[in-house]
């Protein structure tokens, strides 16, 4: 999905084991403190603030500014995962006559920990690909006039293709790219050309719904006055769309690793994928943990 200009990639900058004498307890806590925050960063895109960001064309939404999807952004705190979303279509979704459900909103956000792409229905159900449904409005778990509205972070994944004619959208997204929305240069936000969309996702069906699966944590919404208590600056790549909103999900239910995160519209009119971000060692934390109470009964000694 095209871009006008290729935003600059911030350093995420690496680690590099020291070579001294056995360490302090405040050398090694400082250092696992590092690991901690930093393994987020570890080859991801654009990072700022702690977030990491992927940053999408501003006019590429197939339909007009409220299918303009404009950016995807993670961060970590702890074992607390938060994403946002930026562009023109509401949480809510935007309302169309004759559409299922009246309206076409954002589909669901898919977190693929695996090695492989996500070019075929069956490669959804692999059990390091997880699904987070975050908009209620949307036609995910055969919700039809309100009938399943529940939100959360799902495995064993079943997802189907509801953009045409259910949701007056493109049959594929070969379709997408006939229609002229799709050059040689173009990204969808992370990834970075048609090619590479190709090679992660197919030009064929897109699978923006759940159809089925199994829930393992609950999530919570946020608005974009919580995101921006938590760092949240779309505005920074000029970047900042009319809706702006997230949600919270406990990493404590996925592996820890890199992972890819994309979704789409339920119309496929426009979609972002977001790379290189890290779920943090469980382990990790924990040491972290021994690492403080050690050091504080050092101190009271």
């Amino acid at each position: 999905m095209e871009t006008s200009s290729r935003k600059p990639r911030a350093s995420s900058g690496s680690l590099h084991p020291a070579r001294i004498g056995k360490p302090s307890a405040a050398a090694l806590l400082a250092g696992l403190a590092a690991l901690a925050i930093g393994i987020s960063d570890a080859g991801a895109g654009t990072i700022y603030k702690g977030w990491n960001y992927a940053i999408d064309s501003f006019t590429d939404g197939s339909g007009g500014a409220s299918y303009e999807e404009r950016g995807l952004a993670f961060r970590q705190s702890g074992t607390t995962g938060y994403f946002a979303i930026t562009g023109g279509m509401p949480l809510t979704g935007v309302a169309v006559s004759g559409a299922r459900n009246a309206s076409i909103a954002p589909g669901d956000l898919y977190l693929n920990f695996s090695s492989h792409n996500l070019d075929t229905q069956a490669e959804f159900n692999d059990s390091r690909v997880f699904g987070i449904r975050f908009a209620s409005a949307n036609d995910s778990l055969g919700n039809l006039n309100g009938s399943d509205t529940t939100l959360g972070l799902y495995k064993d994944l079943s997802v189907v293709d509801l953009a045409a004619p259910q949701n007056h959208g493109y049959t594929t997204l070969q379709a997408y790219y006939n229609a002229g929305y799709g050059k040689p240069a173009a990204n969808m936000g992370d990834l970075d050309t048609t090619a590479e969309v190709i090679a992660y996702l197919g030009n064929g069906d897109m699978y923006a719904n759940i159809a089925r699966g199994t829930k393992l944590s609950d999530i919570s919404l946020l608005n974009q006055t919580a995101l921006g208590n938590l760092g949240l600056d779309f505005a920074h790549f000029n970047a900042a769309g009319p809706q702006t909103f997230g949600f919270s999900v406990d990493l404590a239910s996925l592996p820890s690793g890199q992972f890819t995160a994309h979704f789409f519209e339920e119309c496929i009119n426009d979609g972002i994928a977001l790379k290189g971000a890290t779920v943090p060692e469980p382990g990790t934390l924990a040491l972290l943990g021994l690492a403080f109470a050690g050091l504080t009964l050092r101190r009271r000694r």
